[in-house]
């Protein structure tokens, strides 16, 4: 896994592009080439971008253009009824008498919003047990049994009713990926200053799928930690790496300004 670093206005996300272009310009079917991004937004930015100028059809010749979230939806093969909804949340909510539906829509796919439930998704992704990451947290207004409750209840919801949240898309991905999930000749992540621990063993899955890949990020940038993101995996992974050097947004006084700062960072690659 090659890694891209380099600050805000290098050219991370163009440099992975770019690849992507010469490597459909040197014959690499498009559907052999998988391009994750954080949103979908900036997905389909690339998708739109490699359709255009290789004049394919975006959703059916590049359905790798995704986000991780995307990817695995696609893999696990989910029906959108198997999609954890608002209105599952409201039915839990009566079933166990704790309000935490939230305001969404009644149809409406949800992340669920309630702080004992984003804590179960935060201790899911960053890996450790539930109590553990109820002990950090000193500000949830729930007594541990309280938190035990709920999240037992609420994943016995799930597995009766067949239902997935965004959690769970991941877990799952893990599960079944080594059989169903396709091999590439590329992979590219972008953004990988933010992935959390699950989400690096899925890059490390897919990693075993691809010929090559590449992740971009910049570790100056990593403020999610809050959110469970391992930006010391980021910077300790095995294997080579560029630096994109050239800013192409920053003056160079801002940059100074900018060093300044980033060098109190302790762990950092430079």
């Amino acid at each position: 896994m090659l890694r891209v670093f380099g600050p805000p206005g290098t050219g991370k996300t163009t440099t992975l592009l770019n690849m992507v272009d010469a490597a459909l310009d040197g014959g690499t079917p498009p559907e052999r080439i998988a391009f994750l991004a954080f949103t979908r937004k900036a997905a389909y930015e690339a998708r739109d971008r490699a359709a255009a100028r290789f004049n394919l059809d975006a959703q059916k010749e590049l359905p790798y253009f995704r986000t991780i979230h995307s990817l695995a939806l696609r893999v696990l093969g989910l029906r959108s009824e198997q999609i954890l909804k608002s209105s599952d949340l409201r039915e839990f909510a009566n079933r166990i008498g704790v309000d935490i539906s939230g305001s969404a829509e009644e149809d409406e796919v949800v992340n669920p919003d309630h702080p004992v439930l984003q804590l179960l998704a935060l201790a899911t992704t960053k890996k450790v047990p539930l109590r553990k990451e109820y002990n950090r947290n000193h500000t949830l207004p729930y007594s541990w049994e309280e938190v035990d409750y709920i999240a037992r209840a609420y994943n016995e919801y799930k597995k009766v009713n067949g239902l997935y949240d965004f959690t769970d898309m991941l877990v799952g991905f893990l599960d079944y990926a080594p059989a169903a999930c396709p091999k590439f000749e590329l992979c590219f992540l972008d953004e990988a200053q933010d992935l959390t621990p699950l989400q690096w063993d899925i890059a490390h899955l897919l990693d075993s799928k691809s010929q090559r890949m590449y992740c971009a990020g910049d570790d100056d940038q990593a403020i999610y930690k809050w959110a469970g993101a391992d930006v010391d995996h980021f910077i300790n992974l095995p294997g080579g790496s560029e630096t994109l050097e050239q800013s192409y947004r920053i003056p160079s006084s801002v940059h100074d300004v900018a060093m300044n700062i980033a060098n109190r960072i302790h762990k950092r690659y430079p």
